[in-house]
Order: C-alpha cells, then structure tokens, then sequence
C-alpha cells in the first residue's frame, strides 16, 4: 500500500481538506460545548438507549436531597424531644424519619445497583453510533494519524465508567442533588447567621477555580495519552497475532519490541504521573478549604449556643446542617471539577460524531456499463506532503481490461482508491458516466465494484457470511458455486463453518492462498449475484504460484467479460493479456499501450517483463 507520511501541522478532515493549524484551532475552539449543552446532549441520547437510567437518575436526585435534611432533623428532635418532654406528634415524627432513612438507604443500594446494569445499555448505545459513524467517515481521514487519534478519543470517552459519556452520566445525579441540596439547606441557614452561607459560598468559588486551572492542565494531556495508547494497541495486536507470532520468533525481535514497548510504556506513565500530580494539587487545595469553612461554621455555632442564642435542639440540628452544607459544598465542587473533565472527554465523541459525512448525490445505473475517466488527476496527503499522483489522465472504457504496472511506491494502488471512490482527488476530478464522482452517492456507486486488494481481511464469521455477509442465508447454492470458482477444496463449501479461531475454537483457519481465494470468491458473488460491472484486482495473488495465477486470471476474466476490470500486479506475465498497460512511476504514467505495442521498442515495460521473464527460464 503507496502512502506517504502526514506532517503534524497539516490534517485531513472528513470530506479530504486541508486544514492549516489556526483553522484547526477555531474548530476546536466552535466544538467547544458548554457544559449545559453537552449535558443535553448526553441525557438525550441514554434517554433513545436506556430510558430506565434517567428515571433512576431522578430517584438518586430526590433522595440525595431528602437523606441528609432528614438526618440532620433527626437528633435534634430526639435532643428536643427530651429536654422539653415528648409529646404523641413528636414520635410520631421521629418515627417517620426513621422509617424514611431506612427506606432511602435501601432505595440507594438498589438503585446503585440499576444504574450499572441501565449505564452498560446505554454504553452500547453509544458505541454502536460511534461504529456506525467510524464507518461512514472519509477512508483517507479515518486511515490519517489524525482521524485515528480522534476515533480513539472518542473510544475512550465511552469504554470507561468513569469517564467520558458514562462518567457524566453517573455525576449527574450527584451534581443535581448538590445543588438543590444546597438550595434548601442555605435556606434554612441563613435564617441563623447570613456570614456562613458568605464564608461557605466564597471557599467553594476559591475551589472551583483552582479545579477550573487543574482541568486545563489535564486538557493539554489528552492528545498525547491518546496517542500512546493507540501505539501501545497497535503493539499489543501485533505481538498477538499468529502471523507476527512468527515473524517475532525467527528473526529475533524479542529485544527491539520490548524496547519500544518500554519507550511507549515509560511514555505513558510520564503522563500519568503529570495527571496525578494535577490531581494531588487539587486534593490539598479542597482539604484546605474545607477545613477553613468548617473551622468558620463550627465555631459561629457552638458560640451561638455558648451565649444562649439559641437551645441546644437548635444546635444540633444547624449543626446537621452546617454538615450537611459543607457536604453539599465539597460534593459540588469535586463533582463539578470532575465534570469539567467528563465535559471535554464528551467533547471529543461529539467532534467525532459531528463531523459531516453525509453521502448524498445521485445513483448510477447499475444496469449500464461502466466508464470511468480521470481527468488531470494529482493527489497528496498534506498541502506540504510530497505528491503521490500527478497529472493522471486515463479513461476505463466499458468491457475494458486494463492493467497498472510499476514499482513499489509508483502510486498504483492510490490510484485505485482514488478510482473506488476512498481518496478525493486534490485537483482534477473524476467522472463516472460523464458524471463528477462527488455528485454521485458513493454507497451506490461501490455496488459497482467488485473489489480485492492486496490487504486481506478475514473475519471471525462463517465462510457465508465471509462472502455474501448479511445475505449469506439467501444465496447458499450460489456462494458454494464462488468458492468452487475460487479453487477452494471440500473443505470450505459447508458455508455455515465459522472463520479462524478468534470467537470458535472449532474455527477453520485459512492458509494465506486460502484466504485470497475467499476473497476472490467474494469478487466472484458480487459480479455473479449483485450485478457489479467493474472488477478490480490489487494484486490479490501475492500469495499464489505462477500457474495458480494464471488459471486464476483466465477464470476471473471470463467471469469479468461483459464488465471492465482494472488489474494490479507485479508478475507481468499476468498483465499481457489486457488491452491496456499503464506503466507508472513516482506517481505519473509513463507508458501506456497494449502488451505488442509496449515490446516493440525501448520501454520501461520491456525492460522488466524480459528481466521477470529470465527468472523462469
């Protein structure tokens, strides 16, 4: 796969633009919610996945409010009960607000407990939508380091109960009782003395704004933990897979790996450590504060009390509530600095999310042969990255069979997504029909191609569902007929057996010749079945020998014959016999013609087809 390397200063956005560094920063700047519009956002959303969460949301509200005024009223009506004797209304009360608080605690085992069951569905929710949109996104934005950084953001704002959507989610009823907590019980204080509710008020907004401080610092960590996790991901995949299993144990690279597995590692806990620091700070500056106003409201009380202002019923129970205030407080100060975390960990899903990827335009006809021309064609990554096509002008004519060739690095597989629609040209255009490709909708268009490239990918599905995906159940016969078509043995024709071993032990697992006959016979279904009237082959045969090539191109150009094909390969041999050969280099095409045409004379071409050709003689 031909790419080049993205500098860090200049990204790919979803529809492949570029954007500079200040427009950069003004997007972020306009994704920026505030915190009351992303709370919308996400209690709309768990209300379509799980509405049962909200509704436990507002009990955990209602008795985080109602719990502590009625624990705090509590001892000082038993204290006023014996002081000044016991009436019948009296424990009547007391025996109410008994009966209260043991309901309410109970309610709030439970109710802790369906949060975590009604918080999974929703997270489920969340993640399907955060899928269905990495599919939908720009193939070159999705493949950038910065579409996978950003996908990976946004993961991590959803797998984690206490961040992100989820972690929001549960602060929600904390932040909200807080608050009318507070409401109620300054209420009832400043009745007593109006300087604790000032003292009280002016050490919290001290806090918050020392957490609104920490939180930009932790803001400045967030990119680069999401890039050292991707590396770390990237690593641990590879060191598990079968094939890489290999690769690790024949040529040694035991050493090296565990190097850069301790760089990435060393890395990441360097941020780690930062963050903990930010928050240790935050942790002193709060224990600071609460002992201040603490130390304040006490004191106001037990003098009030000492000089006879007030009974000692009375102090028992401002003393509640000065507990219950100072709880309240320290609760909302911690909730709302950590929801000025989750609130930019939601940002980061809802700038994933909010991109605008809709594929909109016309359809082409699926019953009409297929021309594709590409007209002044040049591509490149970046606004400074070096071009990988420049200057491509070709035209794919109905029923065509035309091949590209060249060295490693000529552009050609770029070329080809250009063709399937994955790349957008940076200048020319391409047309389909006579049609710009960017007016027509692409989920149309790839029903016209039957595609294999040089990238194989086998899920951890049947042998059907491989082929034919969701309509497996539909084509049994006609997926049997593509993988006998595909050269595929007994083995492979009960389409209900699973695929690898990742989610059946009893999985068949595919050799590498194997697994690009699956995919050929998934070219060979939707040529067949779905009516696709162009073929395009990326060098799929890597894996075969020379004769097994050949019988395999005869038999898939003959499937093609109606339909044009575009082919990549390396062995020439398998290319002479279309009507087209493109010879490319360093991203432009320097010969074209059929293969007789390209032998008669001093070419490119026949210098590597002779010097291919004196391999097998």
């Amino acid at each position: 796969m031909e790419r080049t390397a993205v500098k860090s200063d200049f990204n790919i956005n979803c529809d492949n633009k570029i954007r500079l560094p200040e427009d950069q920063q003004q997007e972020k700047e306009n994704m920026n919610k505030g915190v009351i519009n992303n709370m919308w956002y996400v209690l709309f959303k768990a209300w379509k996945y799980e509405k049962r969460l909200l509704i436990v949301i507002v009990l955990q509200t209602v008795i985080g409010v109602i719990l502590p005024l009625a624990a705090a009223a509590l001892p000082a009506w038993v204290v006023d009960g014996i002081g000044n004797g016991m009436d019948h209304m009296s424990a009547v009360k007391i025996a109410a607000v008994l009966v209260l608080l043991l309901v309410s605690n109970t309610a709030i085992t439970y109710l802790l407990s369906m949060h975590g069951t009604y918080l999974l569905n929703s997270k489920m929710g969340f993640l399907s939508s955060l899928f269905r949109k990495e599919m939908e996104i720009n193939y070159a934005y999705a493949e950038s380091p910065e579409g996978q950084n950003k996908f990976q953001n946004a993961l991590m704002s959803i797998l984690n109960d206490h961040q992100g959507i989820p972690g929001m989610l549960s602060l929600i009823a904390p932040l909200t009782s807080n608050i009318l907590g507070l409401i109620v019980n300054m209420i009832i204080i400043v009745e007593f003395n109006v300087w604790i509710v000032v003292v009280l008020t002016a050490t919290a907004f001290i806090h918050l704004l020392i957490a609104a401080a920490v939180r930009k610092k932790q803001d400045t960590l967030r990119e680069p933990l999401a890039d050292s996790s991707r590396k770390l991901g990237y690593l641990y995949e590879y060191m598990c897979g079968n094939i890489s299993a290999r690769e690790i144990k024949i040529f040694d690279m035991h050493k090296w790996i565990t190097t850069v597995l301790d760089n990435v590692t060393k890395r990441r806990l360097g941020l780690a450590k930062k963050s903990a620091g930010f928050n240790l700070f935050l942790s002193v500056s709060d224990c600071v504060m609460l002992a201040l106003r603490d130390a304040f409201a006490y004191f106001v009380t037990f003098w009030a009390v000492y000089t006879g202002k007030i009974e000692v019923w009375e102090f028992v129970f401002y003393f509640g509530i000065i507990t219950c205030i100072s709880s309240f407080f320290t609760g909302l100060t911690n909730t709302l600095s950590s929801f000025g975390q989750r609130n930019l960990e939601v940002h980061t899903f809802r700038e994933f999310m909010d991109q605008d990827c809709k594929d909109e335009g016309i359809g082409p006809d699926e019953r009409k042969p297929v021309t594709i021309e590409l007209r002044d064609v040049s591509f490149r990554f970046s606004n400074e990255g070096p071009y990988i096509l420049r200057h491509i002008d070709l035209t794919l004519h109905e029923k065509e069979k035309i091949a590209f060739v060249g060295e490693n690095g000529a552009g050609k597989s770029t070329l080809v997504k250009i063709i399937c629609g994955l790349y957008k040209p940076t200048e020319g255009k391409v047309l389909v029909n006579g049609v710009n490709l960017e007016e027509i909708r692409l989920s149309e268009y790839h029903k016209l191609l039957a595609t294999a490239f040089q990238d194989i990918h086998i899920m951890p599905m049947t042998i059907g569902e491989n082929i034919a995906f969701g309509e497996a159940d539909s084509y049994v016969e006609e997926i049997r007929r593509c993988l006998e078509a595909a050269g595929l043995g007994n083995e492979f024709l009960d389409v209900k057996k699973p695929l690898t071993r990742i989610l059946d032990a009893d999985g068949l697992v595919p050799s590498g010749g194997q697994e690009q006959k699956l995919i050929l016979a998934r070219v060979a279904f939707k040529l067949l079945y779905k009516n696709a009237q162009v073929l395009i082959l990326d060098e799929p045969t890597a894996a075969m020998d020379a004769i097994s090539e050949k019988a395999f191109y005869e038999k898939y150009l003959s499937l093609s014959q109606d339909r044009s094909c575009i082919l990549i390969s390396h062995r020439l041999k398998s290319t002479s016999f279309c009507d087209v050969i493109v010879v490319m280099e360093k991203g432009q095409i320097v010969e074209r013609g059929t293969h007789g045409e390209l032998m008669d004379g001093d070419t490119r071409y026949r210098t590597m087809y002779e010097l291919q050709s004196s391999y097998y003689r």
